[in-house]
């Protein structure tokens, strides 16, 4: 009989040994508001960007790294898990162009851009896009290279754009630099690179203007409370048990007495 009573006292014991040390974490995973990059519009050429280009943010290229300027993840709102880096942009371009042939002419426009955005001497994206049209049926050439009659035309709003582009950081090590109460300086660079094609006489004028979106998205855990032990209620089960088997215990002794 003693035998059996330790034996199921160790047991029970046991049981709320394992009960009484498991933990629970609460937390909930947030993420901040979407950021948009602010220009310091001091690092572009803003000289002689045409209306509309220059109230919707455009420079003249080249733009050779331009700060692009986002908050850190602020260390108190929690514990940062994952980091979204999005990066788009475009280059337009904007000309005139004039047949100096003796015949009619159709004349094309290529304009590759080229985008690049680095994070501390890191380069995050180097993207390209070409765009192209035509200026069809110049008329001979008028005597006189000024862009204007029949023999010349017009190029606008040629547009060599780059879709958004993702990164995605969740190493714990690439996580630290964006960890702070200061700023992130992102360098964006664009150049644009126009071709005319058509025939061997031909006069051009093409102006090229870029501008990019930077976006950063923080993913970050916030406990809800401090970790608990689970719970009291398992451990009053082991207590519980224990008791009772004490009780039987004490109640086969005085069975046995009578």
């Amino acid at each position: 009989m003693k035998a059996s009573l330790l034996t199921g006292l160790t047991a029970a014991t046991a049981l709320t040994g394992i009960l009484a040390t498991s933990d629970i974490a609460n937390a909930a995973i947030f993420t901040t508001p979407l950021q948009t990059a602010n220009y310091q519009q001091t690092a572009f050429d803003l000289n002689n960007v045409p209306q509309p280009f220059l109230s919707q943010g455009y420079g003249r290229t080249d733009i050779i790294d331009a700060p692009l300027t986002l908050q850190q993840f602020n260390p108190t709102l929690g514990t940062l898990k994952k980091v979204t880096i999005g990066f788009s942009g475009d280059v337009l371009g904007d000309g005139k162009v004039e047949n100096k042939n003796q015949l009619p002419k159709t004349i094309s426009v290529d304009l590759q851009g080229d985008l690049k955005l680095n994070l501390d001497g890191t380069s995050l994206f180097d993207e390209s896009s070409v765009a192209s049209t035509t200026v069809p049926n110049l008329a001979p050439f008028d005597g006189t290279v000024d862009f204007t009659g029949a023999s010349a035309g017009t190029v606008s709003g040629l547009q060599a754009l780059v879709p958004l582009q993702q990164l995605t950081y969740q190493n714990p090590g690439d996580l630290l630099q964006f960890i702070g109460t200061g700023n992130l300086d992102f360098l964006f660079s664009a150049s644009g690179i126009s071709t005319v094609k058509g025939s061997s006489n031909i006069a051009s004028e093409i102006n090229t203007f870029a501008k990019a979106f930077v976006t950063v998205q923080y993913e970050y855990e916030v406990p809800d409370q401090p970790p608990t032990k689970v719970p009291e209620p398992a451990v009053t089960l082991g207590l519980g048990l224990v008791a009772g088997l004490g009780l039987l215990s004490q109640k086969k002794k005085i069975l046995k007495k009578i």
